[in-house]
């Protein structure tokens, strides 16, 4: 029987192991085994619909791990230059943003599956879909993939590609590890990624709002207290929290927090003493007579309330003349470090990817398992979450082209 490489998991890394394994071995012993009822659903809906394919300056300090030294060596051993050519080659025309972020020219997540199934076809390779993967067995020439719907499929090489837990919505439901767990392999707990943080006693009336600003990551359960992170960028209000980019980078940090608490910096251009010495300023000069007016030109007028109330003061209650000392400080401290307690995030269906998965020690740099012989695994299954901008792509291309060309190898015993 021809030496067969079955690929569990239509998204991402899944077809990129497919193609990578078709170039070397031949489309006709590729196989993919997908349990929704066609693949790529998820990455339509990548980078709103546009489809961030990569970013030029993927880097270990982009992304989250237990292991930051492999993931940097796995990421070398194929970088956004060689995920561009291998899109190159199969006709897809990009765009690259000043910031390193690529997306196709046209700007649409659809093109970029397009020309991945179009590719698939041209390679041979069997598309399966209604295919819920249940168990992995070894054979007597390697593994078998068994379904649930009652399919054997016997394979030489099996590439693991079945996706985290975020966005339920587009087919993941975390199956990939337990698929790991049984095959030998540990998994750190998995937990939401780019997703909004949600806030204790967060206040009313907010909700909509956007402003720029920075947030930092605390830690206040560690003495003394840790600054894990600062994101800058433009903010946004909600009744729960926090979301906006910024707030949705640190959720991949949540998990290093004993107690976490988010600080809001509502004006980041400025140092603490500046943002005192404004307010001290406003209230001297007569040009903003009453609470009401004091932080006209500095923030939105609702935002300005709400932190006028944080500080315990009432906009129409007194004139800025009569503010105290104290009551000045609060407001300049409230602008530059408003501190929430952050209780966890929204649920996995708000989540953009998955952090925890497989440690990346139990693979090798082509992403081959150390625990089980023939077994690779690839892409969110694997214990590595880049931030926003093209970075989860990247990571997802790269093990998976990473993991295809090694299985194509060994099926055909080139070296």
């Amino acid at each position: 029987m021809e030496r067969q490489i079955v690929i569990i998991g239509g998204g991402a890394s899944g077809l990129a192991a497919a193609l990578a394994a078709a170039e070397i071995a031949g489309g006709q012993r590729v196989t993919v085994l997908e349990r929704l009822d066609r693949v790529g659903k998820k990455l339509l809906a990548t980078g709103n619909g546009r489809c961030n394919i990569t970013n030029r300056n993927a880097a270990p300090e982009h992304y989250q791990t237990a292991d930051p030294a492999r993931l940097a060596r796995m990421l070398e051993n194929v970088p956004p230059d060689a995920v561009l050519d291998f899109f190159a080659g199969l006709g897809l025309l990009c765009d690259t943003q000043p910031d390193g972020r690529v997306y196709p020219y046209c700007y649409q997540a659809s093109m970029v599956l397009d020309v991945l199934r179009a590719a698939l076809e041209r390679a041979g390779v069997s598309l399966l879909c209604g295919q819920t993967v249940t168990g992995l067995r070894r054979g007597k020439n390697g593994l078998a993939a068994e379904t649930g719907e009652g399919k054997t499929f016997p394979a030489a090489r099996v590439i693991l590609a079945a996706g985290g837990l975020a966005a339920p919505q587009f087919g993941t439901d975390g199956a990939g590890y337990a698929l790991a767990r049984a095959a030998g392999h540990t998994v750190r707990t998995p937990h939401p990624c780019l997703v909004p943080l949600r806030c204790a006693a967060f206040p009313a009336g907010l909700k909509g709002l956007r402003t720029n600003g920075a947030l930092t990551l605390l830690d206040a359960g560690r003495t003394p207290q840790a600054e894990l992170r600062t994101e800058c960028g433009e903010i946004q209000f909600a009744e729960y929290g926090l979301s906006g980019i910024p707030a949705m980078q640190l959720s991949c940090l949540l998990p290093q927090a004993k107690k976490p608490e988010v600080a809001v910096d509502l004006l980041p251009q400025f140092a603490a003493n500046e943002v005192r010495g404004m307010i001290e300023a406003r209230c001297q000069s007569g040009n903003f007579p009453t609470l009401e007016t004091l932080l006209l030109g500095l923030i939105g007028k609702k935002l300005g309330y709400a932190v006028m109330k944080a500080c315990g003061l009432q906009p129409l209650s007194r004139t800025a003349k009569s503010l105290p000392a104290a009551g000045r400080d609060a407001l300049a401290e409230t602008l530059k470090h408003w501190r929430f307690a952050v209780t966890g995030t929204l649920p996995w269906a708000q989540a953009q990817a998955t952090g925890g998965g497989v440690p990346l020690g139990e693979v090798d740099e082509a992403c081959a398992s150390r625990k089980c012989p023939g077994l690779y695994l690839t892409g969110e299954v694997l214990d590595a979450v880049g931030e926003c901008g093209g970075f989860n792509l990247q990571w997802a291309w790269a093990t998976g082209i990473a993991a295809g060309r090694a299985a194509g190898r060994a099926v055909t015993g080139e070296t």
